[in-house]
């Protein structure tokens, strides 16, 4: 009898997962860098662009994270996207000081509700970038430092920004990101221009190097992301999983799924059954390839 109303708890649990819901501000920010890459694929092949690249450092010991990367004949752009509201200023140190506001523009007190303190974004970009630049520079991609443009963009329209941080020239406010975005659009009688100028006339990268930087940002890894049953999203390096044996440079999904049905469960353990797991692969069709 025990083992029956296990085999029924473990079924009302399988066909009635929890929800694990994501938080506002994490889910704001990643649908605000989704909408931004969206928009970026009007104007750029997709692939020359890339999202969320993990960089390592020149001794191998830490990862370093760029937004989007986008590719042109003008160099690389290394893009980071914040979609913050309130209020953002210049700390004394440099540092950024964004102060959350509530709904009505004033704290509950009439104050902000509270304030986060961020590095200095721009300053971090750039770090990153040379980063980039350095391991391009191992792998046999040498370009100068002038191929390399870091811009922190803002999406958010009710961000209020301090002056000093405004004017910064590798910050994008809302209401230039449309036209920062169409920028990286090639006109028709530019690549007709592209394909009979040499590349030293025109200070632009060549074809030859273009592939070359693309062979090389398609070789730098990403995060392994799990999608939870009800939106939150983990982030992280996939280690292992005993009951699943899989090869990593092929796969690009593993999809589990199981039975919701609560009827179906039921049955399904009152003869005897306990709750699978049916696991899908996706293969990574351009890597075989």
């Amino acid at each position: 009898m025990f083992r029956i109303s296990n085999r029924l708890v473990q079924a009302h649990e399988a066909s009635s997962p929890r929800e694990h819901l994501e938080e506002d501000h994490v889910r704001a920010g990643r649908d605000g860098e989704t909408s931004f890459v969206q928009r970026i694929r009007k104007h750029v092949s997709d692939r020359d662009i890339f999202s969320d690249l993990r960089v390592p450092d020149e001794f191998q010991t830490r990862k370093h994270e760029i937004d989007v990367v986008v590719l042109t004949a003008h160099g690389v752009y290394c893009i980071e996207v914040k979609n913050w509201s309130g209020e953002l200023e210049r700390g004394q140190d440099g540092s950024w000081i964004q102060k959350r506001l509530s709904a009505n523009g004033k704290g509950r007190n009439g104050t902000v509700d509270y304030v986060i303190q961020h590095h200095n974004v721009v300053a971090e970009l750039k770090v990153r970038t040379n980063l980039l630049r350095n391991h391009m520079l191992r792998a046999g991609c040498g370009l100068k430092q002038t191929y390399f443009h870091s811009r922190v963009v803002l999406l958010n329209p009710h961000l209020r920004v301090e002056d000093g941080i405004a004017s910064d020239l590798e910050v994008i406010m809302y209401d230039k990101c449309e036209e920062f975005i169409a920028s990286f659009q090639q006109t028709y009688l530019g690549m007709i221009t592209d394909a009979i100028s040499p590349a030293l006339i025109t200070g632009q990268l060549s074809y030859a190097q273009i592939d070359q930087v693309r062979n090389v940002l398609k070789t730098i890894g990403t995060w392994d992301v799990v999608d939870l049953y009800g939106g939150k999203r983990l982030i992280g390096d996939f280690k292992s999983c005993k009951q699943v044996t899989v090869n990593r440079k092929e796969t690009e999904l593993l999809e589990f799924s199981h039975q919701r049905n609560g009827y179906v469960s039921t049955m399904w353990a009152l003869l005897g059954y306990t709750p699978q797991v049916g696991i899908t692969c996706v293969l990574d069709i351009v890597h075989i390839l």
